[in-house]
This record gives C-alpha cells, sequence and structure tokens, in this order.
C-alpha cells in the first residue's frame, strides 16, 4: 500500500471496535459519527483489510478485525507508556484533567487556585464531548456527571450542578414572555450541539420547544456570544451563567437537568502527590463555590 496508517486512526478504530460502532465511539472520541465513517472506510484501505461489517445497530469486527484489535490495544499502551516516559523528566508534573466544555471552562477561570504561581504542577484540560478514558491513563483526574462503576476507578462527589435558562439582558427585559410557559413559542432561542451525542440540555429544548432551535452551536463560547447578542434564550449551568456579565436568568432551576459531579480517578494514580494535590484543590474548589454550582447566586433581574 502507498499509504501509511497513522496512530490517530488506530486510536479511532479502537473506540469503534470496543463500542461497537460509531454512536458510541462518538461519545467516547468526541468525533461525529460520519467522520468516524469516512476514518474507518480510510484506515480499511490503507491496510487492505475489512476490519467491519457494518450492520444496521453497529459496527461488528471481523475476524481480521479482531486480529487488528489485540495489536492495536498493544500498540495503545505502549503508546501511553512513552506518553508517561515522555513526561515524567519533564519540567513539573503534569496532571490531566478530563471534563465536559462548561466544566473545563470553569476551571480554566480557577487555574491559579489549582497552581499556585510557584508550584511546579502542570495541568492539561481534556475538555469537549468526549471523556477520555481513565482507566487507560488519557487522563488522571476525571469531572463526570455520574459514580464510575468501573472496577480500577475511585470516585468523590463534589457537588450538586443545576441548570436554568438564561438569556441576554436586553433580550429577556424587552419580552415578558422570556420568563414563562410562553417563551417556548414566542422567543428565539440557541441550542449547545457539539459534534457526538445529544447533549442533555440540547435534548430538553428539542422537547419543550414548539419549534426548531434558531441557532445550533458547536462550541459553548458560540452559545454565550449569541446569547450575549441577544439572538435569543439558552440553558446553562447556573455556574456559568450566574457569572456572566450581560447574562440574567430567565427561569427556576430545570430540575430534570440537575446532577452530581464526580471526581473520579485511577486507584492506582490518586496517590501520586502532584495528583493528590491537584485533587485536593479540586474539591476545594466546589466546596467554596458550592452556592453557585447549586444556582443560588442568581442576579435579580
Amino acid at each position: 500500500m502507498d499509504e501509511t496508517w497513522q496512530w490517530d486512526d488506530v486510536r479511532l478504530f479502537l473506540a469503534v471496535g470496543r463500542a461497537g460502532g460509531l454512536a458510541g465511539a462518538a461519545r467516547l472520541s468526541g468525533i461525529s459519527p460520519p467522520t468516524l465513517g469516512r476514518r474507518m472506510a480510510a484506515l480499511e484501505t490503507c491496510l487492505g483489510r475489512q476490519l467491519f461489517v457494518r450492520q444496521r445497530d453497529g459496527y461488528v469486527l471481523t475476524a481480521k478485525g479482531n486480529e487488528f484489535l489485540r495489536l492495536a490495544e498493544a500498540l495503545e499502551l505502549n503508546a501511553l507508556a512513552i506518553d508517561r516516559w515522555r513526561t515524567s523528566d519533564a519540567i513539573g508534573s503534569v496532571v490531566k484533567i478530563a471534563a465536559g466544555t462548561w466544566t473545563s471552562a470553569f476551571i480554566a477561570r480557577h487555574m491559579g487556585d489549582l497552581v499556585g504561581e510557584d508550584e511546579d504542577i502542570q495541568i492539561e484540560l481534556v475538555s469537549g464531548a468526549g471523556i477520555a478514558d481513565l482507566l487507560r491513563r488519557e487522563a488522571n483526574l476525571g469531572l463526570r456527571n455520574h459514580r464510575p462503576e468501573i472496577p480500577g476507578l475511585a470516585g468523590r462527589k463534589l457537588t450538586r450542578v443545576e441548570f436554568a435558562i438564561f438569556g441576554g439582558l436586553a433580550y429577556v427585559e424587552g419580552r415578558v414572555e422570556a420568563r414563562d410557559h410562553r417563551r417556548f413559542k414566542a422567543c428565539r432561542w440557541i441550542a449547545f450541539s457539539p459534534p457526538g451525542p445529544k447533549t442533555p440540555s440540547g435534548a430538553w429544548i428539542d422537547e419543550h420547544l414548539e419549534h426548531a432551535p434558531n441557532l445550533r452551536c458547536r462550541s459553548g463560547q458560540e452559545v454565550l456570544e449569541a446569547a450575549l447578542a441577544g439572538r435569543g434564550l439558552c440553558v446553562l449551568p447556573c455556574f456559568i451563567g450566574d457569572v456572566q456579565s450581560g447574562l440574567v436568568r430567565a427561569s427556576d432551576i430545570i430540575q430534570e437537568l440537575g446532577h452530581d459531579q464526580w471526581l473520579v480517578s485511577h486507584d492506582q494514580d490518586r496517590t501520586q502527590r502532584h495528583i493528590r494535590r491537584v485533587s485536593d484543590r479540586l474539591r476545594s474548589l466546589a466546596k467554596e463555590h458550592r452556592r453557585l454550582f447549586l444556582g443560588q447566586q442568581a442576579r435579580p433581574l
């Protein structure tokens, strides 16, 4: 073959193979199902082997696909070992934190509380719809909306996270209907629609609206910019919306969207000094800002 296979395609093959299809792999990788399908077809062409039988309910590995899966898993372990070796002698200790879009934004805003200016710790945020696999050490710490159930992972509940409807101050002030049930028919809406599976807030909007959202955004920053520009209402976690200058809350807490936030780590890693230090500080941050996460710091309209 003239083409050379790439490690990134092998990594995506592992996601599809383990998930048994494109939808599950999208949740793992944060890459859309159509893109994953094209990448898998390109990998099969490159290798000259059929790796999957494509069925309506998923992707089933062929015999050659199962052989390649075993080779790819061995390659993955070596790649992770190389990555740990690469960072072991680097200046400072790298702590990778896997989190969703909004939680990553909160962590970035409070980075000074996690790492003092004179401390020898580096933080790498692994954000987006796809959350890194802690078992394979793609991240050291994870912030997730459910308790870990996989053996080998430890979890500790940090706080409850609540959601509400927000809009630009001028947009909400100028529309009485934005603050009651009429909003679902009479107002413009902005939906957060990142690559991969639909977000809970996106599903909630689709369920309640009497029309399609006027704008769908692939990134959280796009949602904020559109809302600040008065382009409509959106659903945000309170710890984002209530501190955003120019936005105002237009509803009570949305009970259906609230969830517990869990700090997850690998059993064998959580006692490492630098990981434990960052973990302790994440817990302190959650405690310090508990009222914000619970939606108890809304600004009056």
